[in-house]
């Protein structure tokens, strides 16, 4: 008996000290860590108006950043988007004011003359582009649902407030798709109050479809974005006194943390795609990636029989698409549906000659229009009047049937003006541009035809040009150093005109 008594003394003893040390075992806290960071680019908004650049995933050391600059005494930034019709970087303010921002220097530039109104409503407010309208959607803790112009700055609709969920503050909004073209986009909401991913349906009307729960506490300065192809739906929150990547299940609405930023951040965009447009004698509108051409299409809408585009550009100063006819008629153009919209009377002196070079220079905000006959006009963007005849194009007669301007941004204090002779294939700089002197690049080294279109990008200074060579026609990029002509890729369409996004 003593010998069991003494075993079962001891067993009893040994399972004690195991429960003991099991138990201690439970208590010890679970340290928690991030997932695998995605490998992905960033743009991400920072305390004091700082915008970090982050590449391939690597959230400890930004690859650039920039002070944003040009804001008015006390203004702080909220929320950026980039627009996809234009691949540009948009912000909102704490003065209910948009900007667009210049991600090479920081620079701010304003859109309208003053706040919109209704203003913001509450000290928490998210932004994001619809792709499929090319409109802003804004949605503020407070309920508040509004839409913005991207060019004018203005509230375009104030739309029904956020209903549906328990007392939801919404924090964060992001739309699906953002590619300039696409045709159907989801909106989905985070709603810190509940920590649930909704879905606005429709957007217009405010009502919320619940995804389904987070499975995290967001706090603090909280955002979200949906890259182009949907493969990526990340949001930043603060916990434990950092700024945490959270990857967004989109059919579940499961948040899992996957990374930790260097710095505190308030808002972060993906950027969206290269993009590229274009118009043919058919009357219509091409929107593709100039490096990657697969071209969406749209008809104009406010053509007059016959009429054609034959230029195409934006404005830097607010990112607004306008297009020159064959009957010397200036237009507006929406980018999502090819509406046109016209500005002042047919230009006088009219267009002489078959095909034309159209571009903004930056420096003064004025349209330079040169033709294949020589002439050299300067338009006014928001009256629709020639406000100079400039010499004609010199020496010689040369079929001048491009023309770009580079460092295609507002606020610039320098341009060059490029053209494209379609006769002599070759790249020509007019300098100066209002005595319509032509000093030879280089040689194209294709022999094109007069159906052409260029432009140079806004941010990358990057030439293109659309060309009809032979029987095909291509995305060329341009030498501006040498002339020559690279093609890029096939193109199934004859061009009239092309423009490339401001933000590429």
């Amino acid at each position: 008996m003593k010998r069991t008594h003494s075993f079962s003394l001891g067993t009893a003893l040994i399972l004690g000290s195991l429960a003991m040390f099991s138990c201690n075992d439970d208590d010890e806290p679970v340290i928690e860590t991030p997932g695998m960071t995605p490998m992905v680019n960033l743009t991400a908004l920072g305390e004091g108006n700082q915008l970090y650049f982050f590449e391939e995933g690597n959230l400890n050391a930004p690859a650039g950043m920039q002070a944003i600059s040009g804001l008015p005494m006390g203004e702080m930034i909220l929320s950026i988007d980039y627009r996809p019709a234009t691949g540009q970087l948009y912000a909102l303010g704490s003065s209910s004011r948009l900007y667009i921002i210049n991600e090479n220097s920081g620079a701010a530039t304003p859109l309208g003359m003053a706040s919109f109104s209704p203003a913001i409503e509450g000290e928490i407010a998210s932004l994001d582009f619809n792709p499929t309208v090319d409109r802003i959607r804004l949605v503020s803790e407070s309920g508040q649902n509004l839409r913005l112009h991207p060019e004018t700055g203005a509230v375009v609709a104030t739309d029904g407030r956020i209903n549906g969920g328990m007392n939801p503050r919404i924090a964060a909004v992001a739309y699906t798709n953002s590619v300039s073209g696409a045709t159907s986009t989801t909106l989905f909401d985070i709603d810190i109050a509940q920590d649930k991913l909704y879905r606005q349906n429709p957007p217009n009307d405010g009502g919320l479809e619940e995804v389904g729960n987070l499975g995290v506490d967001l706090e603090g300065d909280v955002d979200f974005d949906i890259n182009p192809d949907n493969s990526q739906a990340l949001a930043v929150a603060r916990a434990e006194n950092e700024s945490r990547l959270y990857s967004i299940d989109l059919n579940s609405g499961r948040a899992s943390w996957v990374g930790v930023f260097s710095q505190p951040i308030i808002s972060i965009a993906f950027k969206t795609n290269p993009i590229a447009y274009a118009a043919d004698a058919e009357g219509r509108l091409y929107r593709f990636n100039p490096m990657m051409p697969q071209p969406t299409m749209v008809d104009f809408q406010g053509l007059a029989m016959g009429e054609q585009i034959v230029g195409l550009d934006f404005r830097p100063v607010n990112g607004q698409l306008l297009a020159i006819s064959d009957q010397s008629q200036l237009y507006a153009v929406n980018p999502s549906n090819g509406m046109l919209t016209k500005i002042g009377n047919p230009l006088a002196p009219m267009i002489e000659g078959n095909l034309i070079g159209f571009d903004f220079n930056p420096t003064v905000d004025r349209i330079r229009l040169v033709t294949d006959a020589g002439q050299n006009l300067r338009l006014h963007p928001d009256l629709g009047t020639v406000v100079a005849t400039d010499g004609d194009l010199n020496p010689g007669m040369p079929r001048v049937s491009g023309a770009a301007y580079t460092n295609n941004f507002a606020g610039t204090s320098s341009t060059t003006l490029f053209v494209i002779d379609h006769e002599t294939d070759m790249l020509y700089t007019q300098t100066p541009p209002n005595d319509g002197v032509l000093v030879e690049v280089g040689a194209l080294g294709v022999d094109i035809s007069g159906d052409n279109g260029s432009d140079i990008g806004g941010m990358s200074n990057a030439a293109f040009a659309v060309l009809h060579v032979g029987n095909a026609t291509g995305v060329y990029s341009i030498n501006l150093m040498t002339g020559a002509a690279t093609k890029v890729s096939d193109l199934g369409f004859i061009p009239t005109a092309m423009a490339v996004g401001l933000g590429f």
